[in-house]
């Protein structure tokens, strides 16, 4: 197995994988282009957001090229996973300074470079989009009953799931 891959592995970051032998090969077959992402919507890191970036440094260290990726575009609508009811929206500005000072934060931990580690915010490609275009390009290719089978949507769906949290999935995307 990869050395990197291994190292995750002893260290508990990975359960069920799909391929591992296919990406070790991969993997050993030159550097990989990886990226970890988080939600802004508070000022600060937390540890549910440091367990990934620390197997960003762990694969960077092995020399793969790592992208934290900060969600200032989806985090203007919410993840409904995991959540009982809507998360309650920020404005724009507060997404907007959160993606700064966790960016700020990352880069201490990590050291953007450009060349093996970048930081990039979905906001960038997302806040821009025209709607109408969007559901004709990405939203044709989505079923409903296959989303709608996803257990975060079940469970929100008892409770009550907005439409703007329906849409997250696409986003993501």
């Amino acid at each position: 197995m990869n050395v990197a891959l291994e190292t995750l592995k002893e260290r508990g970051f990975f359960q069920q994988r799909t391929d591992l032998e296919g990406l070790s090969a991969r993997m050993d077959a030159g550097p990989i282009t990886f990226y970890v992402g988080c939600d802004p919507t508070g000022p600060s890191l937390h540890i549910g957001h440091m367990v990934p970036f620390f197997a960003l440094r762990h694969l960077r260290n092995a020399g793969h090229i790592g992208i934290a990726l900060i969600g200032g575009g989806t985090a203007r609508i919410g993840d409904p996973s995991g959540k009982t009811e809507m998360r309650k929206m920020i404005s724009y500005e507060q997404i907007d300074s959160n993606v700064e000072k966790i960016k700020a934060q990352l880069d201490r931990f990590i050291g953007f470079d450009d060349k093996t580690a970048f930081a990039d915010n979905n906001k960038n490609w997302l806040a821009d989009l025209n709607y109408i275009d969007f559901l004709r390009d990405i939203g044709s290719c989505f079923s409903v009953n296959k989303m709608l089978s996803f257990e975060a949507y079940k469970q929100r769906l008892e409770k009550g799931l907005s439409f703007i949290e329906f849409n997250y999935q696409l986003l993501q995307s």
